[in-house]
């Protein structure tokens, strides 16, 4: 009897221990799952943030280079029309500088659509693009048949160059946004394209192109108002 009495103790000692240890086990078990699944989400987290920044960065770098582009694109054309020689003619030099006037908002508003977010400001980039390559054309078949034409009284050509000079006097700034930009600099160049149609529209003498120029003022001037409304609409 005596032997049963110490064995009994003895055995609910080791069960107590036993189960003890059990219970330490499964909670350091828990507890390293715990840190395990911790130290997951912090990786995650990190990765995640990484990503975003590689993606941010790269966003910037792609809305830069748009920028780039586009100053490139606006300073490639007020190079060519002040360094253009101008021959005395109201109409022959209003077309001449109004090629290439156009030419700078078919190189701003490609990129626009390459780069630019906004599919309002893509679809009217589009339409200047078709618009002012038909105008271009239009201009160069003139230009093929009046190129020598006389000078005219008046010193117009110097009117249509001190129209470029305002609109190369204007000093914006990036912004970094693809179509905000190329919202501020189509309206600064529109703008241009209509104080030089007003001198062919008051000076000129073919009637062909002094409906053209007409007809840029009116075209032009309804642009400019849809992107102020677009601006408008961002602040």
């Amino acid at each position: 009897m005596k032997k049963s009495n110490l064995f009994k103790p003895s055995f609910i000692s080791l069960s107590f221990i036993f189960i003890v240890f059990l219970s330490v086990s499964f909670f350091s078990s828990c507890k390293k799952d715990a840190d395990m699944k911790d130290t997951s989400m912090k990786d995650s987290s990190m990765k995640n943030k990484s990503t975003e920044n590689m993606e941010k960065k790269t966003e910037n770098e792609a809305n830069n280079k748009m920028d780039s582009m586009s100053d490139k694109s606006m300073s490639k054309m007020m190079n060519k029309m002040k360094n253009m020689k101008m021959s005395g003619n109201t109409d022959v030099d209003f077309v001449n500088m109004m090629i290439v006037h156009h030419q700078g908002a078919i190189d701003m508003a490609t990129t626009e659509i390459t780069s630019g977010k906004d599919e309002n400001m893509k679809t009217m980039a589009n339409n200047i693009i078709k618009d002012q390559q038909k105008e271009i054309a239009t201009m160069k078949s003139w230009l093929e048949k009046n190129k020598d034409k006389k000078s005219t009284s008046g010193d117009n050509s110097k009117k249509l160059m001190e129209s470029m000079d305002d609109m190369m006097d204007h000093d914006m700034k990036m912004t970094g946004d693809p179509d905000k930009d190329f919202v501020s600099m189509m309206i600064m160049h529109h703008e241009g394209a209509i104080d030089m149609a007003e001198v062919e529209v008051d000076n000129g003498t073919d009637p062909q192109i002094k409906k053209m120029a007409q007809e840029i003022i009116n075209k032009q001037e309804a642009e400019i108002k849809q992107m102020k409304d677009w601006q408008d609409s961002k602040k």
